[in-house]
């Protein structure tokens, strides 16, 4: 592969390295904080449980949806809507001034954010030579770590003046990756594959 076609990768690689870590870092963020919403909102330890639950059964279900999907009509969309999707739950979440809200925000922030990790793995599988692959995962992984580590820190800083502000730049944040995919990442699955899982998927939804 040419020295460009390397370049092009990697750049790829930290697009979606980013991505992963903006998602990361919303999961993280929340921990240290929704308690003190459940206690503002009058609510205890079981809607708490069920709060934290709903958002991981989401992801749990509909990942394996979101990335037999993209395989149907590309990475990129499939990755655009999990984006902004994500990004429009966290700022909900961070305006919610009713219980209700809270658990609105965070199970549709399942829904949408489950396209975003199966979707990157499945486009770095798309993407790079063989060389490329293991470090791209690396990468990945890292920033998964990365994103899930700082995210209660980051949240309890900033949480300091107002509950609502690290929800806010969470959101921001998605925006500008939702930005970078659109303008700079390319689709990495080629349009004959994506006929082929068309076809294949028809007899099954008969």
């Amino acid at each position: 592969m040419s020295e460009i076609g390397v370049i092009d990768q990697r750049r790829n690689v930290h697009i979606l390295s980013f991505t992963l870590l903006v998602v990361m870092l919303g999961f993280g963020l929340v921990i240290p904080i929704i308690s003190y919403y459940m206690e503002a909102f009058g609510a205890g330890g079981t809607e708490l449980g069920l709060l934290v639950a709903s958002y991981a059964v989401m992801r749990l279900i509909f990942g394996p949806i979101w990335g037999s999907l993209s395989d149907r009509i590309g990475r990129k969309p499939v990755l655009m809507i999990g984006i902004f999707g994500y990004g429009v739950t966290m700022i909900l979440f961070g305006l919610a001034t009713q219980l209700w809200m809270l658990f609105a925000s965070r199970i549709v922030a399942g829904i949408l954010s489950s396209a975003t990790s199966p979707t990157t793995m499945a486009y770095i599988g798309d993407s790079t030579s063989e060389e490329e692959r293991g470090r791209g995962m690396g990468v990945l992984g890292a920033a998964i770590g990365i994103g899930t580590i700082l995210g209660p820190g980051v949240g309890g800083l900033l949480a300091v003046n107002s509950l609502a502000t690290p929800f806010f730049l969470a959101g921001g944040m998605s925006f500008v990756a939702l930005l970078l995919v659109w303008w700079l990442l390319p689709e990495s699955l080629p349009a004959a594959a994506r006929e082929t899982a068309q076809r294949q998927a028809k007899p099954s939804a008969a």
